[in-house]
């Protein structure tokens, strides 16, 4: 007979300690002052946010992907229950989807993307999509989709209205929204 047995899922969180060794001394308390004041911090790679901005300017239809990159506890024994900071780095686009211009729906193959640019250490941190001349908000539906797939503390939904240059930043199951002063792109 086979029994189920429900266990969590260990998820690669690693120090924040190893990510600021990258930055200047500057850099470091400047992001802690942020961090400090806003919970959770999001650093966005630069090309991703160029390929991001690209792909989902390109069309009047909804478009969208997945977000790649690693979750970073302040402390080696916090885990992803307590993340301090997310850094993105890398977009994985959905290339199959059932678009219109008020909706989105991404096709599975995109999660083979994702894990095709996927480095050791690293995993899936959220889902991004646009609503092309509607502004940058978090529809009931979209609510839903965070809830059932990125529900982690860590997990983002990153919306951009490409029409009016909007974007706003989610996370977790319960949506939070991010302020504006927590999302960072590093070049």
């Amino acid at each position: 007979m086979i029994q189920w047995v429900e266990q969590p899922t260990e998820l690669p969180v690693v120090p924040l300690e190893r990510f600021y060794r990258e930055l200047a001394a500057a850099d470091v308390i400047a992001l802690e002052a942020r961090r400090a004041a806003g919970g959770l911090l999001v650093v966005v790679e630069a090309d991703v946010r160029a390929a991001v901005t690209r792909q989902l300017a390109a069309s009047g239809e909804e478009r969208g992907g997945l977000l790649v990159g690693r979750v970073h506890a302040h402390r080696a024994e916090d885990d992803e229950r307590r993340p301090a900071l997310v850094l993105v780095r890398a977009a994985a686009p959905s290339m199959e989807d059932a678009a219109t211009a008020v909706s989105l729906r991404m096709e599975a193959g995109v999660w083979s993307r994702a894990r095709e640019v996927l480095r050791e250490g690293e995993l899936v941190v959220g889902w991004y999509h646009s609503h092309p001349g509607l502004g940058a908000f978090f529809s009931p539906r979209d609510r839903k989709t965070q809830q059932a797939f990125f529900p982690h503390p860590f997990s983002l939904g990153w919306v951009i209205d490409p029409a009016c240059s909007e974007e706003k930043w989610f996370r977790g199951p319960d949506s939070e929204e991010l302020a504006p002063t927590c999302v960072l792109t590093r070049a």
